[in-house]
């Protein structure tokens, strides 16, 4: 348990070197991790003989993948450090924080196992998609609970006491967003891995284009209130 005492004295500034640092360390096992799959694939094109064509197709899928989730991740580091800038309910912060944080590391392992089905199915056309479908949709599930928590947090921090118009405005904005990233996530989960399969890595690549910029759902409710 977060001593009590130890809280009240810092400030949520506290807290974004240890974030700074803790999704470096996420981003650089996601890159650590890419080297590894592309050297599997080319010992199977060599061992089964398969054409360069498949080889650099490969190797296109793991990258522009990469790219992907590492948008994703980026975004949602992105958010955090703005919650925190000026948190007031510290205490909170202090336990989702740890949760952002650890589900936020989960995300390299799974994604690791997305790239080794992706590959083998190319490789081999005949193999199973159930564990490339399995695996894929942990990772929209982990980036659908990090946009709710990072939504939760900006909602409560909003109702907070001393908080002047223009944080609230941001809170609020903050909040719409994350939320809309949340159902987003969703929709493209269930639409790859549900309603219709596209392989990887169209599936988290649709979601980074869409999570780069400020997808708002909720503005025209904004604009309706006074």
């Amino acid at each position: 348990m977060i001593p009590s005492k130890i809280i009240g004295k810092t400030s949520g500034e506290n807290w974004i070197g240890l974030i700074d640092a803790t999704y470096a360390i996420i981003l650089t096992l996601l890159v650590i991790e890419l080297p590894t799959i592309i050297l599997e694939s080319i010992r199977e094109v060599t061992l089964e003989t398969h054409s360069a064509i498949t080889l650099a197709a490969t190797i296109g899928v793991m990258v522009i993948g990469y790219f992907a989730i590492f948008t994703i991740i980026y975004d949602v580091w992105s958010y955090h450090k703005a919650l925190l800038a000026d948190a007031i309910k510290l205490r909170l912060f202090a336990l989702s924080t740890g949760w952002l944080l650890f589900t936020s590391s989960l995300i390299p392992p799974f994604y690791y196992l997305v790239n080794h089905y992706a590959a083998d199915l190319l490789l081999h056309p005949e193999g199973s998609r159930k564990h490339l479908i399995y695996s894929r949709t942990c990772v929209f599930v982990l980036i659908l609970v990090l946009y709710l928590i990072l939504a939760f947090l900006a909602k409560l921090e909003k109702r907070q006491r001393g908080q002047n118009a223009e944080r609230r405005k941001e809170l609020q904005i903050l909040f719409e967003t994350a939320l809309s990233k949340g159902v987003v996530t969703a929709v493209v989960m269930l639409t790859v891995d549900g309603i219709f399969y596209l392989p990887p890595p169209i599936g988290i690549l649709i979601l980074a284009l869409l999570t780069y910029f400020p997808v708002n759902l909720f503005s025209f409710k904004a604009k309706k209130q006074p």
